[in-house]
């Protein structure tokens, strides 16, 4: 049962761990130690409590587990004189593009880095571009019976 002050249970964030690490909702509550596994996770996973929990678990193994994982996986790829060019040259696009940028996105910004007039600009270019899209467009194509005209 939900403590009224919306925090969560013992029980609760238990079951937000297990269900972080596996994605499996009656494994996780069985493991939470819930009576009725099938019908807590139902309830479990309709509070946002608990789905803000199952996030910032997610969010916390993603920074402290996986991503250490994959920086040591391509830095192995780039150091490893026997793997393949290409898979070298991959791994190293990879660490570049995150790390400086792509060079094909030029000096892109992210919204909550630009002024209110990038913004404004920013808009009335993606507005040109959906007009642009939007206009009908003529297409010459020879309707039967018509006279070629072109030829």
């Amino acid at each position: 049962m939900p403590l009224k002050s919306g925090r969560l249970t013992p029980t609760e964030r238990q079951f937000a761990a297990a269900y972080a690490a596996t994605g499996d909702r009656t494994y996780a509550a069985t493991k939470a130690g819930f009576k009725a596994p099938s019908v807590s996770a139902h309830q479990c996973l309709s509070r946002p409590a608990v789905l803000a929990e199952i996030a910032r678990v997610q969010r916390e193994r993603l920074y402290n587990e996986a991503l250490p994982l994959a920086v040591n996986t391509l830095q192995a790829i780039m150091s490893d004189e026997k793997a393949p060019a290409g898979a070298r040259v991959q791994a190293a696009k990879v660490v570049l593009d995150r790390t400086l940028g792509s060079v094909d996105e030029g000096q892109r910004k992210e919204l909550h880095e630009m002024t209110h007039e990038e913004i404004q600009e920013a808009l009335a270019r993606l507005r040109a571009e959906v007009e642009e899209r939007a206009r009908p467009r003529l297409e010459l194509q020879p309707q039967p019976g018509s006279p070629d005209v072109f030829g």
